[in-house]
């Protein structure tokens, strides 16, 4: 065979080799665009979902956060630790308390949604701080007089007293600030001395609406026979929390923490609901040794509620002073014209 038959022969079968191994590659091709095609799995698909939720899903811890052991709620029955108001992680705004026994943080409000009690912290690092100086002036008096503060709000006096090395009972109906309080005592590290309870104050067991005061945290208020409260906050109840169970002043004796509360000062702000919190309250006041009782009176100025409550503290032996002065008495006379604020303590 001549040199150029041998080359066209190598040529073709060249060729063939090339053809063969294009068919080969474009079978490959297209088994995998096929796979490509039928994508993952759906069972695979669900799976990934599902982690990627759980992740997603899944609370993180606040830094230099601190589990609160001593919350507590009460039903009809009985005591229950409280293990989910504050168990999550909040982004709240961060101030610091300025009291005479030194600073500690506090988580506020936004101030556009809390004007009176945050805005004035935020600005000032205080709110009503001759009360609280009051309050601490009483307790001086006995080294073993600790604070029971009903109507706990963020805080101010019970972080303030706790400051002073005093143990504190803060009642505070509404969770929102329930998680704020909890989080500044477990960043003052004030756990020790500060137990809080998540129930509204009243003269019985039931659940009750939590009303709205618009862009004031501190004026939430028992939504029961509340016309006269509503027209007294002008235009700012507006809405509902929800609700909360109620309990009354003779079941916190039954609290764990009790033991240290032999002699005690009562803070009481409940916005119009202070009648209703002491008519409920006779163990209360025979297991307990009330040395004084600040209450916010702006609510029963010439109300029945007014009439019942000084009914109510003269059967318990109690009369009536200024809490920024408490050897001023005041005239029950002259109890229409009684400042914002009145201090009760024991006849002599």
């Amino acid at each position: 065979m001549s040199r150029g038959g041998l080359n066209l022969k190598a040529t073709s079968i060249l060729a063939l080799l090339i053809f063969a191994g294009v068919i080969v590659v474009y079978r490959i091709s297209a088994q995998t665009d096929k796979e490509v095609d039928r994508g993952v799995p759906e069972d695979t698909l669900s799976l990934e979902k599902d982690r990627v939720a759980s992740v997603q899903s899944t609370p993180t811890k606040c830094q230099n956060s601190v589990e609160l052991k001593n919350v507590y709620s009460r039903d009809s029955t009985k005591w229950t630790l409280n293990e989910h108001v504050c168990k999550e992680c909040h982004d709240f705004p961060k101030a610091t308390l300025k009291t005479q026994f030194g600073d500690t943080p506090i988580f506020i409000y936004p101030s556009e949604n809390d004007v009176w009690v945050s805005g004035v912290i935020k600005n000032t690092g205080k709110f009503e701080a001759d009360k609280t100086n009051g309050i601490a002036a009483l307790l001086k008096a006995d080294s073993k007089m600790n604070l029971i503060d009903i109507g706990a709000n963020i805080g101010v006096h019970t972080l303030a007293i706790a400051k002073m090395g005093r143990k504190v009972i803060a009642v505070e109906a509404l969770d929102k600030n329930v998680q704020h309080l909890c989080a500044s005592v477990a960043a003052g590290n004030l756990q020790r001395d500060v137990t809080i309870v998540h129930n509204a104050i009243s003269d019985g067991h039931t659940r009750v609406k939590l009303g709205i005061d618009k862009n004031n945290m501190g004026g939430t208020y028992v939504d029961v026979d509340s016309t006269l409260i509503k027209e007294l906050k002008e235009g700012r109840a507006q809405g509902s929390y929800g609700e909360v169970d109620t309990i009354t002043m003779d079941d916190l004796i039954d609290l764990p923490a009790f033991k240290d509360f032999s002699k005690v000062i009562v803070k009481m702000d409940i916005e119009g609901f202070e009648h209703k919190a002491v008519a409920k309250s006779d163990k209360f006041f025979k297991a307990v040794d009330v040395q004084g009782f600040v209450m916010e009176w702006e609510f029963h100025r010439k109300m029945a509620s007014g009439v019942d409550i000084l009914k109510r503290m003269k059967d318990l032996k109690f009369e009536p002073f200024r809490v920024e002065n408490p050897t001023a008495r005041l005239s029950i006379e002259s109890s229409d014209s009684w400042p914002y604020d009145v201090l009760w303590r024991p006849v002599k």
